[in-house]
């Protein structure tokens, strides 16, 4: 078995903010790309970054791109590409995805000099235009998601999987759902083979892998150690999914396919897993260690793979690929991200852009294209995410939020503007969804912390209720009647409740099942 480590960098990540760019680019990418190097020198991997990861790596430490450069120079590296600003696909028009692919390939070309092969599809988001318009910008290679294929339906409406289907199918759209009813036999051909036959691609010119969350999700709780999940565990899983039966061509499995950050920072661990969101993009000082020890064991085990020599060199499977429109990875849907109330409030004013680009002929060809540019920058996921949920209260970051507002703004300051007046939104509204939840807990135990008989306790009770009070006071916002959210209307609320969430210590914020499989 040949095994296939996807190393997915990601600076428009959700609570990463500029100020630690140059941090996480060192303390992650670089120390993939350095560890690689002087351990493994003859082991190969996947890098894949985005146009903006890419831009912002050279702008910030251009040495490390030179690393980067020098990796995949040297045969050791496979780069994987996306859209520019890590934009959902399904959730916009197919030109629209176009544009910000395109984006990215020049990037690619500027900085590196070559075009990737292999597209990585930013949370496995499908709709049937997706393949094609991969295959159309001249990639030969998709990752894919073997959960959703496992419970999506063929295109006459059957289960593709009838027996994983029935287990794990659900209509329900979770933020996320790692459950894992079926019990996945380790000879599942569909995660150690490509797919040739993919739906909506007329001609044979694209490969699908599948990656699973049963291994892949492993891989990050044992990088962030997470209690359970060992090494030895892990290693356990990559056996058990490398069994193949007598006769069978040697197939391949991906091992991790998920965000670089993981590998040297917390990434956003702290903040879903235990409830502490001021704690997010720290250093993990012994990823190095856990990274050797991995690499090590699964080279002993059968070596590592690209993912283009994956889809490439191994025989493909004859069965026709789809996946269920609005399928994504971690069992959630890829309207999710399109229905948080952040996505809600801009997709109007994005609407109304893209209509006048579309039709607007006096525009030249320079500022069309930029307008473009800044239109698909405003799609940015992580700018609206993550949703604002009853059992998990999460906010918006402001600084994501700012990157979408600035982008989209200076896209339709370059058509020469749209007419407001026909946005019906309702900024306070959407607020008041996204602080809503977490206000209401930090005063519940604000309250409690006033009443204190310890005065510095009772003290802080009290500025934490002053604080979600003015966080509460909307009063701006609904006399302007502006259809749009100025991003500085927002960060005031948000940092009011930020600030009185660390008075009271903290509240609940998501409760997640941590139990490794098995245990």
């Amino acid at each position: 078995m040949k095994y296939v480590a996807i190393f997915h960098a990601n600076l428009n990540y959700a609570y990463l903010v500029p100020e630690k760019y140059e941090f996480v680019i060192r303390a992650s990418y670089e120390l993939l790309i350095d560890t690689m190097r002087e351990e493994f020198p003859e082991t190969k991997y996947v890098f894949e970054a985005s146009g903006y990861t890419l831009d912002h790596v050279a702008e910030k430490t251009p040495d490390v791109l030179d690393k980067l450069r020098g990796a995949i120079d040297r045969g050791q590296c496979e780069l994987m590409g996306s859209p520019y600003a890590h934009p959902m696909l399904p959730n916009f028009p197919e030109e629209d995805g176009d544009w910000s692919i395109e984006f990215s390939l020049e990037a690619y070309d500027r900085l590196l000099g070559m075009r990737p092969r292999s597209f990585w599809n930013p949370e496995c988001g499908w709709r049937g235009f997706v393949p094609a318009q991969v295959s159309r910008a001249g990639y030969r290679n998709l990752i894919g998601d073997f959960e959703a294929y496992s419970r999506s339906l063929t295109r006459d409406g059957k289960p593709q999987r009838p027996e994983i289907y029935a287990a794990e199918h659900s209509d329900d759209k979770a933020f996320y759902s790692f459950g894992f009813n079926y019990d996945l036999p380790g000879t599942e051909r569909a995660i150690h083979f490509p797919f040739r036959n993919i739906a909506d691609v007329e001609s044979d010119t694209l490969r699908v892998f599948l990656r699973t969350d049963r291994v892949a999700q492993f891989g990050v709780r044992f990088f962030m150690g997470m209690s359970g999940y060992t090494l030895e565990k892990y290693l356990d899983l990559i056996r058990n999914y490398s069994t193949q039966p007598a006769g069978e061509a040697e197939g391949a499995l991906i091992i991790f396919a998920d965000d670089a950050e993981y590998v040297g920072t917390n990434g956003w661990f702290r903040l879903k897993y235990q409830n502490q969101p001021d704690h997010v993009f720290e250093r993990c000082p012994d990823a190095r260690e856990k990274l050797v020890a991995l690499i090590r064991a699964c080279n002993e085990m059968g070596g590592f793979a690209t993912f283009d020599e994956a889809c490439n060199t191994l025989p493909p499977l004859g069965e026709e690929l789809t996946f269920d429109d609005d399928s994504a990875w971690h069992g959630a849907k890829a309207s999710t991200w399109a229905e948080t109330p952040m996505a809600r409030l801009l997709r109007p004013w994005q609407d109304l852009v893209r209509q006048k680009l579309r039709s607007d002929n006096d525009l030249d060809d320079a500022t069309r294209r930029r307008a473009w540019y800044h239109l698909t920058n405003s799609y940015n996921s992580d700018g609206q995410w993550p949703p604002t949920l009853p059992d998990a209260p999460h906010i918006i970051h402001p600084f994501n939020y700012t990157y979408c507002f600035d982008n989209l703004l200076a896209a339709e300051l370059l058509i020469g503007g749209v007419d407001h007046g026909q946005l019906t939104v309702d900024p306070p509204a959407t607020i008041r969804a996204i602080l809503g939840p977490q206000q209401e807990l930090v005063l519940r135990k604000a309250g409690t912390m006033a009443q204190s008989s310890d005065p510095a306790t009772a003290e802080q009770g009290q500025l934490a209720n002053a604080l979600i009070r003015s966080s509460r006071d909307l009063r701006s916002i609904e006399q302007s009647a502006a259809g749009v959210l100025y991003p500085s209307e927002y960060r005031v609320r948000a940092e009011n409740l930020v600030a009185a969430r660390r008075l009271v210590g903290g509240i609940e914020i998501e409760k997640v099942e941590t139990a490794p499989p098995g245990s």
